[in-house]
């Protein structure tokens, strides 16, 4: 079908061809909540008294408040889609008619064509213009000021912009349960949920076990329980304090449930919300269930790389849950967490608070490493859990978490969460019918992977008990399987034997909690394990055995540890090149390729770093830096040199990843640990067994008195070399050091007398910091009074203490004070975002050099400018402005980026220094930018509207218009439009850098305009409009000033 439309644009009329496909079928309307209508005052004004005057009608009723809380949604739905629909009802109305009589006009026109018929035409072409002119200019508003926002910046646009390729979201054709193909989408829909409805009905159809049957498997096999003072605090009532941090977390921009309410809902309603759902999530306490509609979830499926695309089980299911039940499972899972790390053995390191991959992978490579040391056969098991997550037995999960002491009151929650869900398959615009999930942890739930790695605990502590299951033995524990969620890698000693006990642990479990092993699809490493071994489980299991190495939490394992680099490092930089190569030809700035390194290149190499602590040679670092600076300078030369680039934005750099220093704060945060004990992790005990030294004096003792095993430990000696280099050229520390120490001293083999030691209170290892004051040895007893006076043993121990801290070389360096890194690892604590944090101290370092521009600018300007101002100026530069383009500008101008005529005469590229404005003899960078004496007109414009406007009369200097060295605070310039017309006033003047004009006041007020509307669009997503207002109410004043016309008159 097609149609010819009115000619309202042009002369050119609209043509609308219709064509319907054989394969459409009418899509179920699925409503959303239009965010806009959240940002209109008086909208929000009508549904917060709509949303009272229900709950105080409907409050004091028999009705459950679980029931009323979900029948509020349908009200302030119905009162949303009236509001919408009264807005869009006027404007088509508008629409139609103009169209309409448009239309008319041109018909008549044509037959007649009468004068007065051509000028009504016009006038109403005029009109329809004028009615859609505010909403296209808005929308054009809108997209520049995303892009100006987020060009260079790390975030979705970039991301998107790097992919190569979307995903696939089209499901052409599928596979029913019959085989046939299917290309109907209502039938690919049906296949979906038949596919999920068995799944999720798994347990049904195999039957639950009797729970007598859980409950003596549980009774052996849950070493850890909560304590009475831990479990309290989870079966509290939740309060709205907890409710309003929860929310606050909540990420806006996802798609919503299918209530269609998104996140900002409950953030822009919140005050008048919460009250009502602490009321509804602890009526649960009281046996009431959620409401069905509540519990209902939409399934989007994505496609599985690799994987066959014709087969339900090759889709990724994608649950989108209603946002209040989100927010419901987000405050349970706050509480759950604190107590997780104690329930949960700490072999499994997936989701636990304080455990991380790389404690899986370090552990894996020190059992490599002492494999490779040994004759003991041993092979590692890489197991496959069919759909673990999905397959996960309630009744299992409530009885694990009734033996680990969870209350009564957080199991009624969690049973709330889990009673009754439902769903429905979404598949290429088609909704299939509704089916229940029977068991499995919800997708898309905050809980979910808590609750399984609670749920598979007794699994992990039944391997641990088992007897028939040897571990290879570190110094404290014995080590059999490394966890990560349901990734389980086992340490298999003894194979002939210890196989069919794994097996036969995997068959007990899975029947009491529904966990399904893929044997074809588990894999195996051998070792060290000879061939008449291998042949014998080949025979007796059919797990796939891998020939050289085996792929675990995105790392290759390899039977040796100097294979490690090979076929990591190497293959992932290969990636990484051909990607540059790719994005090469992307329309992104140099500001935007620093962003694509930090965002992108820098996290695939530092989860290799941190999960793979092996050596890496220098040259492999010079090239990923010498490979980064070609990507951001493209055919360019340099402008700015990597060194200055890589310090932190607050230091005058661009905080470019420096990726020696990142290689190098991997190493630093393990000695961190090691000092401080860390988060006792289970690859500490592998490395102290086979280095033969306590970790925490490892790094503080003589270099000649380390064990030769420790040297060449593949991690171990990786990070000593490191320790040894940054010692040597960052000062991190000396030898002898203050954290020198007193115990497993291969110097001091006396150590320290217990009471001795017990007199410096809980220190995990003496150290010579604890007996010196000032610059001077000092004991306990000195400092503070002893309820028991030292005893004689006490005393001499003392003694020796002193004549071997005496008799060190360049024993001055023990009474100096702690460095900062000493500090860190002097503290007992964890450190939090420990990588951040010694990657700072190296880029901050004291023995780092000062950028050079800093220089040239004092002396250009013939001035001292002092550290702090420079800061000032930096942070100015990075947080004045939330526009990319402004703050690339400022920092261009603060490095001397742009080619003066001086600069290019030197270079051979110019016959004079001669300034392109003004024809003065001296082009310099200065007079370029400040002296020019074309260029002094605007210069003062500018200073007499900040004057105008902000009522601040700045001196008129280059330090001040181009440094932004006032008088004022930070704080107050980032709140002030002052900064804003600096740093569009910098933007005008590089805009018009080779010209032979310099730029007009018109123009520059043109962009500030600009500018000032691009921020208000931006207050208003991010809901800080009074704020902006405040910023810019005298500006909006000015431009309504005589004093304003008269500067933009030629």
């Amino acid at each position: 079908m097609s149609e010819i439309l009115a000619t309202t644009w042009s002369d050119h009329a609209p043509v609308v061809l219709t064509m319907r496909s054989p394969l459409q079928r009418p899509r179920e309307r699925c409503w959303q909540l239009n965010t806009s209508l959240l940002s209109d005052a008086v909208v929000m004004a009508e549904v917060e008294q709509s949303i009272r005057h229900y709950f105080e009608d409907n409050g004091g009723t028999d009705v459950p408040a679980p029931t009323v809380w979900e029948a509020h949604k349908a009200v302030i739905r119905g009162k949303l889609i009236s509001v919408a629909t009264e807005k869009k009802r006027a404007f088509k109305e508008e629409l139609d008619t103009l169209h309409n009589t448009i239309r008319t006009l041109e018909l008549e026109h044509q037959t007649t064509g009468a004068v007065d018929t051509y000028a009504k035409l016009l006038k109403h072409r005029t009109q329809l213009a004028n009615a859609l002119n505010p909403r296209i200019q808005r929308a054009m508003l809108q997209t520049r000021c995303f892009f100006a926002m987020t060009e260079d910046k790390p975030g979705r646009l970039l991301s998107r912009l790097l992919q190569q390729r979307r995903s696939q979201v089209y499901v052409p054709s599928v596979r029913t349960d019959t085989g046939l193909l299917t290309q109907d989408p209502l039938h690919i829909a049906q296949s979906f949920r038949d596919y999920y409805s068995t799944l999720y009905h798994s347990v049904d159809e195999a039957g639950s076990p009797p729970e007598h049957l859980i409950e003596n498997y549980l009774s052996c096999r849950v070493p850890h329980r909560l304590t009475a003072e831990q479990s309290s605090p989870l079966g509290l009532p939740i309060t709205a304090e907890e409710l309003e941090q929860t929310i606050k977390t909540q990420k806006n921009g996802k798609a919503p449930g299918p209530d269609g309410f998104p996140a900002l809902y409950y953030k822009k309603l919140g005050k008048t919300l919460i009250p009502q759902m602490v009321k509804t999530f602890n009526a649960l306490l009281s046996h009431d269930k959620l409401h069905p509609h509540t519990m209902s979830a939409t399934i989007a499926v994505l496609p599985k790389e690799g994987k066959d695309p014709q087969l339900c089980s090759s889709f990724r299911p994608i649950s989108l849950l209603n946002n209040d039940l989100k927010i419901f499972a987000a405050t349970l899972a706050g509480r759950l967490k604190l107590v997780l790390p104690t329930l949960v053995g700490k072999d499994q390191v997936g989701f636990i608070p304080t455990r991380e991959a790389r404690d899986g992978t370090i552990r894996t490579l020190n059992v490599i490493q002492m494999a490779q040391r040994s004759d003991i056969p041993l092979l590692l098991l890489s197991t496959d859990a069919e759909k673990a997550f999905d397959r996960v037995s309630w009744p299992f999960m409530y009885s694990t978490l009734r033996a680990m002491n969870i209350p009564a009151e957080f199991i009624r929650w969690i049973a709330a969460l889990y009673s009754e869900p439902n769903a429905r398959v979404r598949v290429n615009g088609v909704f299939s019918e509704t089916f229940q999930i029977r068991n499995g942890t919800r997708q898309g739930c905050p809980l979910s992977p808590l609750l399984f790695a609670l749920t598979l605990e007794p699994f992990l502590e039944s391997i641990r008990r088992n007897a028939a299951i040897p571990g290879w033995e570190g110094r404290r524990h014995s080590h059999k399987v490394s966890a990560y969620a349901d990734d389980l890698l086992f340490y298999v000693l003894d194979p002939l034997r210890t196989l069919p006990e794994i097996v036969s642990e995997f068959e007990t479990y899975g029947h009491l909690a529904n966990l399904k092993l893929n044997m074809d699809k588990s894999e195996i490493l051998n070792l060290t394990a000879d061939t008449a071994t291998e042949r014998a489980i080949r025979r007796i299991h059919p797990f796939t055995w891998c020939a050289a190495r085996m792929k675990y939490l995105g790392l290759w394992l390899t039977k040796s540890p100097q294979d490690l680099f090979k076929e990591n490092l190497l293959p992932l930089w290969a990636d990484i090149s051909r990607d540059l190569v790719r994005w090469k030809p992307l329309k992104v700035s140099w500001f935007g390729k620093i962003s694509i390194l930090k965002m992108n290149v820098l996290p695939r190499l530092l989860y290799l770093f941190q999960t793979l602590p092996v050596h890496i040679p220098t040259a492999f670092l010079q090239q990923v830096r010498s490979s980064s600076s070609r990507f951001v300078w493209g055919s360019s030369r340099a402008r700015i040199n990597n060194r200055t680039m890589s310090r932190p934005k607050s230091a005058g750099g661009l905080a470019l990843p420096d990726w020696t220093s990142y290689y190098q704060a991997a190493h630093l945060i393990r000695v961190v640990e090691w000092s401080t004990g860390g988060r006792q992790a289970l690859w500490q005990d592998l490395e102290e067994a086979a280095s033969h030294h306590d970790l925490a004096v490892l790094p503080w003792i003589a270099p000649a008195k380390r064990s030769t095993d420790a040297s060449r430990h593949a991690s171990v000696g990786a990070t000593l070399r490191v320790w040894a280099s940054v010692t040597r050229r960052r000062a991190f520390s000396t030898y002898p050091s203050p954290m020198l120490p007193l115990l497993h001293n291969p110097d001091f083999r006396v150590g320290l007398h217990p009471d001795l030691r017990g007199r410096l209170g809980p220190t995990r290892i003496p150290r010579a910091t604890h007996f010196i004051v000032g610059q001077n040895l000092s004991p306990p007893w000195d400092r503070t009074t002893p309820t028991v006076a030292p005893t004689i043993l006490e005393r001499f121990n003392y003694l020796q203490l002193t004549h071997y801290l005496l008799s060190l070389p360049a024993r001055h360096r023990l009474t100096r004070p702690l460095t900062t890194f000493e500090i860190l690892c002097q503290s007992g604590r964890p450190l939090s975002h420990g990588i951040s944090v010694v990657y700072r101290m190296l880029q901050t370092h004291p023995s780092t050099e000062t950028p050079k521009f800093e220089e040239t600018w004092e002396r250009m300007l013939d001035i001292t400018i002092e550290e702090e101002q420079w800061r000032d100026s930096y942070e100015l530069i990075h947080r004045g402005s939330i526009q990319a383009r402004l703050q690339s500008t400022s920092y261009k101008l603060i490095t001397l980026w742009y080619s003066t005529p001086t600069l290019l005469f030197r270079m051979g590229l110019r016959l004079t220094t001669n300034c392109w404005r003004c024809d003065a003899p001296s082009g310099t960078y200065l007079h370029m930018w400040w002296e020019c004496a074309a260029l002094a007109p605007f210069w003062c414009q500018i200073r007499d509207t900040v004057r105008d406007v902000a009522d601040l009369d700045l001196p008129f200097t280059p330090a001040v218009f181009l440094l932004t060295h006032t008088q004022c605070s930070v704080k107050a310039m980032k709140k002030s439009v002052v900064l804003p017309i600096l740093m569009t006033a910098r933007l005008l003047v590089a805009r018009f850098w080779k010209s032979a004009h310099a730029p007009a006041y018109r123009e520059w007020l043109a962009r500030m305009e600009e500018v000032r509307t691009q921020e208000d669009l931006a207050a208003r997503m991010t809901d800080t409009v009074e704020k902006h207002l405040r910023k810019w109410q005298h500006w909006c004043t000015y431009l309504t000033t005589p004093q304003c016309r008269g500067r933009t008159e030629p």
